[in-house]
């Protein structure tokens, strides 16, 4: 990294990088469309062109296609890493022009370096505050100088890192999804070789362990085959290692902001979601400045968006987060921030996946929240992919880490009736949930694979949930605040002395500095003293 000098921060333009983005990202879209309209028509010309120069001719425009979608991945790629590293450039670049200009109000001068110097004597009013001391006014300039110069210097090495980031973003982003290898064979558990199609192609019929084994016996050329290849397999198959489903999913969601016409107000909507998807984030560990975001899964057509939030070499405990009615892949931010404040609340103690498996009610009038949000049908469709997914979270999730899985509001009834089916989880919250899980009734109808689960609900005082929980033949089963074998816990005030109560509660609780905030912390973390403090609800 090359520390920059004042005059180059001056003269430097964070919006050509902006411009860049621009033309990098209107490259992808108009090489997609052509390369899909010569391969449309080498398809149509199959009504009056056969034979075998034919078939070589669309196997040959198929191909081209391949290349021609891993360019336009890469493009889009490129384009993100410009618009982020833009971004980081020009607030470190105001931050080191707003220091400088500061140091010369205040009479000093700033040299090419960062370099603060005393410029002219001290005035009056500061030798009258220094006690009429000329000696000591002078040593006030100098120290302030000193100071001066350190932040200078300090946002000069920031603006200097961020350059330094964008230029390895984008070098990274033109050589991503390139240069793949032919297709290898690859070995699997008991088995023959096959070619990785056919491989990717079994999955859905296999166990998780099979394949994970299948990719455990595979050389490194070959999984980064697999990952170029066949990405939305990789992306979204429990038993792939997450490495290699995080390094998928950039490819899936590069060809998403591909497909998008940006025609509209939604799909300019999505496309901006996307991007933000594949550019950078403050690690919310503290520990590595910038980083990319990890997405364990990626599916729009199946509604489908996990992401992990935190590092999972050095959690102490994980936690996996099911919200509920209204959520969309789109507008899930609110989600990924709740779980990164989480992770930033621990210093990267806690990981927070955020799960959403498939698509949630959504209820456009508040008026009818309770009556739409009644439908079973979700949590019915979404449970037994939740318990898939825990499965592979055990598998993940380093030894004797413990695993808990949150449910709120809908998102309870999603994990209540995943534990029906076999879901698996050290610790189970259930809070402000709409119910204890389908066709729940008491909690012999739980089947958690792990026997000695710990349960715990929490529903704030006056939450308009409780019209739901628990009613007779109710669709969402019994209320887990009044299961026995689930330890109630209370959810206090708010750190500004306000009880966590009423409707603003429901999400509140999950996302404001309070008691409440404290005991799903301590559920995750396992913090006895803080839950015998909260405990006991009722």
């Amino acid at each position: 990294m090359t520390r920059p000098t004042v005059s180059q921060a001056d003269a430097w333009r964070p919006d050509a990088l902006r411009e860049l983005a621009d033309d990098l990202d209107e490259a992808a879209r108009r090489l997609s469309g052509l390369v899909d309209r010569v391969v449309a028509h080498t398809a149509e010309s199959r009504d009056y062109w056969t034979g075998t120069a034919a078939d070589a001719a669309r196997l040959h425009a198929q191909q081209i296609a391949a290349d021609a979608g891993a360019v336009a991945r890469g493009l889009i790629a490129a384009s993100v890493a410009a618009s982020d590293g833009a971004g980081q450039i020009a607030s470190a670049r105001f931050d080191v022009l707003s220091q400088v200009e500061q140091a010369e109000r205040e009479g000093f001068t700033v040299a090419e370096d960062g370099r603060v110097g005393v410029g002219d004597e001290p005035g009056p009013l500061l030798v009258l505050l220094a006690g009429g001391a000329e000696g000591v006014a002078e040593d006030l300039l100098e120290s302030r100088a000193a100071e001066l110069s350190a932040r200078i210097g300090g946002a000069l090495e920031r603006l200097g890192s961020a350059d330094a980031d964008a230029a390895a973003d984008l070098a990274g982003a033109f050589g991503q999804d390139r240069g793949a290898p032919p297709p290898a064979a690859t070995v699997t558990a008991g088995a023959s070789p096959v070619q990785s199609p056919d491989l990717a192609d079994a999955w859905p019929g296999m166990s998780q362990d099979r394949i994970a084994g299948q990719i455990a016996a595979m050389t490194p050329e070959q999984r980064d085959h697999l990952v170029t290849a066949f990405p939305r397999q990789v992306g979204n198959t429990d038993g792939v290692p997450w490495a290699m489903r995080v390094a998928a999913n950039r490819l899936n969601i590069a060809s998403a902001i591909v497909t998008e016409t940006g025609a509209d107000e939604n799909s300019r909507r999505r496309i901006e979601f996307y991007r933000g998807l594949l550019g950078e984030i403050d690690d919310p560990v503290g520990r590595h400045g910038r980083i990319q975001r990890q997405i364990v899964a990626f599916d729009p057509g199946r509604a489908s968006l996990i992401e992990l939030n935190g590092d999972l070499a050095s959690a102490r405990a994980v936690a996996v987060l099911v919200p509920g009615v209204n959520t969309t892949i789109e507008g899930s931010a609110a989600n990924t921030s709740t779980a990164r404040r989480f992770v930033s609340g621990t210093a990267g103690d806690v990981a927070v996946i955020t799960y959403l498996g498939g698509p949630f009610p959504q209820v456009r009038d508040p008026a009818a929240v309770l009556l739409n949000a009644a439908d079973p049908g979700y949590a019915m469709d979404m449970a037994p992919r939740l318990v898939a997914f825990s499965e592979d979270v055990e598998r993940t999730v380093p030894p004797g880490v413990p695993v808990t899985v949150i449910g709120h509001s809908y998102g309870g009834s999603i994990v209540g009736t995943a534990e029906v089916f076999g879901l698996t989880s050290d610790r189970t919250l259930f809070l402000a949930a709409a119910g204890a899980g389908v066709g729940v009734d008491d909690a012999g109808d739980w089947h958690n694979r792990n026997p000695d689960v710990l349960r715990f609900s929490m529903t704030a005082p006056g939450d308009f949930i409780h019209a739901v929980q628990g009613i007779p033949v109710g669709p969402h089963g019994a209320d887990p605040d009044e299961m026995p074998g689930v330890t109630r816990l209370r959810t206090g005030r708010y750190d500004d002395g306000r009880p966590v109560f009423g409707w603003e509660a429901h999400s509140g609780m999950l996302n404001r500095p309070s008691d409440a905030w404290r005991a799903i912390l301590a559920v995750i973390a396992g913090e006895t003293q803080t839950l015998q403090r909260l405990g006991s609800g009722k």
